[in-house]
């Protein structure tokens, strides 16, 4: 049905005087920065909020009001200025809170608006401390090809290269262990997958040829030296019990995706989780009590091998884990027992919203927001024991490297988060998932969690036209990764091509963001001529070393699975065909011959 210009017009106005009236070009996407002297308060006492307005110039006055839910109590309007102060005293009763910050350019219209929480507890009758769970998951697929080429040096980038001047003179990696270093009473846990520790540890002995800047780099080079010397930090945090190790599965696999899709998904899968097991034993002389699964790609196929691999607990997401687990559900706040085929795994689930929020909303524009920032994400952890009493501990899990690039601000809101967290005694407690265990036993059961990952599918994994082309890829690398398992029993054979197949199944070159289809193609074509070619494929990798602990093995014993194809017998045919034509001329030479005599 045609609108009218009038209709159009009024419709149109409202919207017209809005933009006029709340918002400028300039100042639009500006937010008042709004730090508050507490985590958390106590019932009566009084709290400063301060308020940043930097670049706000049309500000006229800020008003601070206490809310409770969406009512507000009170509120204290003072004139705009660049910092105002602004004292308020909480109520008696303990509860949810929070504070909100108003900033008018007019008695009737508000430019900005920011709330921050602002919990009031009665510490005395707390009770035990919450736990709180910081879990990292640090990763690096082998970013190898079968000529020892390192097509991305990322592994060894994120430790010496500054990455967050001008407030940490390092990369991801070294950041953590310097801010565990400057917190001695931050504890963590974090999964140094094996698949970063085994690029770390082959560099420290043999060195690595960078294939984006075509330079081969020494073992004993400043940038290996910085990794080695990251390694020994990290092993004293752990030996000191400031650091808890999560293995994995060897390369970062998507493992209740292979699991479920592929018949030879559980045979390559636990292979792949006891090559984990030796590079982490090997970087850390640990026997880790914890695994992370990568992608968070969780399936009851997997509990089985977990608890019979010496697993005793794996951390999984709580928005798309636990809400449609079966059995005893209650909330995310404490361990669950999950029972498979008389096996129990202890399963932790990480609080998504908080999780997601540093994942994927952080990102300060100085130094003021990262610290409010920090703040908020602390005062939220507190707010879960008053959303639920029964709460004992929070889990926080997340990519360690990824949410921290491109912002060196990131790195300071972690640094500010650890001291927040850390200063919130004896309401908050830092804890390592083993301590947790400990002091917040399991005791509701759960029988059944879906398949299912942190991102609600599969989709990041299988979107892309070349995902499709990759999983027909290792499909097929799988089927004759199996045929070579059941009929070779040469070790070295076996190994080259698991070592293979674990490089075709890297989820990180399957991702629809950082799709590599030539990485993926070159490692499945390399377990297919393994199983046609045999010892003369596999001794080309084993001589470098392409091994779970670094040593380089023998084929003792040749073993062809796959038909040879006809391009492999082209060389052959070719000389056949010319030995038949020589002979051929040759006879019709001396037949020529015999006829002109």
């Amino acid at each position: 049905m045609p609108v009218s210009l009038s209709r159009l017009l009024a419709l149109l106005l409202p919207i017209a005087l809005a933009v006029l009236t709340f918002s400028s070009p300039q100042e639009s996407s500006r937010q008042p920065v709004v730090l508050i002297d507490r985590v958390y308060g106590e019932p009566g006492s009084r709290v400063t909020v301060t308020v940043l307005l930097e670049g706000m110039r049309d500000v006229r006055s800020v008003t601070v009001r206490l809310l409770r839910g969406a009512e507000p109590l009170y509120g204290v309007s003072v004139p705009a200025a660049p910092l105002v102060n602004v004292t308020l005293t909480l109520p008696e009763a303990e509860g949810l809170y929070a504070v909100e910050v108003l900033a008018n350019i007019s008695e009737a219209a508000v430019l900005a608006r920011v709330v921050e929480p602002l919990p009031v507890v009665r510490v005395g009758a707390w009770g035990e401390p919450l736990l709180v769970c910081f879990v990292w998951h640090n990763h690096q697929g082998i970013n190898i090809m079968p000529d020892g080429t390192f097509h991305g040096p990322w592994a060894f980038v994120h430790v010496y290269e500054s990455q967050f001047a001008p407030y940490y003179p390092e990369g991801a990696y070294s950041l953590h262990a310097t801010l565990l270093e400057k917190h001695p009473r931050m504890r963590v846990t974090i999964n140094w997958s094996p698949s970063l520790l085994w690029q770390w540890l082959y560099a420290l002995r043999f060195g690595y040829y960078d294939g984006l800047r075509r330079v081969q780099v020494p073992p004993d080079s400043g940038e290996i030296a910085a990794v080695g010397a990251l390694l020994e930090r990290l092993r004293s945090l752990a030996a000191g019990g400031r650091m808890e190790v999560l293995t994995s599965y060897f390369n970062h696999p998507i493992p209740g995706y292979v699991a479920e899709k592929f018949e030879w998904g559980l045979e390559a899968l636990e292979e792949e989780l006891e090559w984990g097991l030796t590079v982490t034993k090997l970087a850390f002389n640990t026997t880790p009590r914890g695994a992370w699964i990568p992608e968070m790609f969780f399936s009851m196929k997997l509990t089985p091998m977990l608890v019979d691999h010496g697993i005793q607990y794996t951390v999984l997401d709580a928005r798309y884990h636990l809400s449609s687990a079966r059995g005893d559900v209650a909330t995310p706040y404490e361990p669950y027992l999950l029972e498979s085929g008389g096996r129990k795994l202890t399963v932790f689930f990480r609080d998504s919203e908080i999780s997601d929020f540093i994942s994927f909303g952080i990102n300060p524009q100085d130094h003021a927001e990262a610290e409010a920032l920090a703040r908020r994400v602390a005062a939220l952890i507190v707010s879960r024991r008053l959303e639920n009493p029964e709460a004992r501990v929070v889990v926080i899990a997340a990519d360690g490297e990824n949410w921290l690039f491109g912002n060196s601000l990131k790195a300071v809101f972690l640094d500010k988060l650890y001291g927040y967290v850390t200063g919130s005694e004896p309401v908050l407690e830092a804890a390592t998932l083993s301590e947790a265990l400990q002091r917040a036993q399991p005791w509701r059961i759960l029988s059944w969690v879906p398949t299912n990952s942190w991102a609600g599918g599969d989709w990041v994994w299988t979107s892309r036209s070349e995902n499709a082309a990759q999983w027909s890829m290792i499909a097929e690398a799988g089927r004759k990764y199996a045929e070579v398992k059941r009929t070779c029993k040469d070790p070295g054979i076996c190994t080259a091509t698991a070592f293979s197949l674990f490089m075709a199944l890297n989820s990180d070159v399957i991702h629809i963001e950082y799709t590599m289809l030539p990485h993926t193609h070159t490692w499945s074509t390399q377990v297919e001529m393994i199983c046609r070619q045999g010892a003369k494929e596999s001794e080309k990798l084993l001589q470098k070393h392409f091994t779970p602990n670094l040593e380089k093995l023998n084929v003792h014993t040749d073993c062809r699975v796959c038909e040879p194809s006809l391009t492999e017998y082209l060389p052959q045919i070719t000389i056949g065909l010319l030995l038949i034509v020589v002979a051929v001329l040759i006879a019709y030479a001396r037949k020529r011959r015999q006829t002109l005599w």
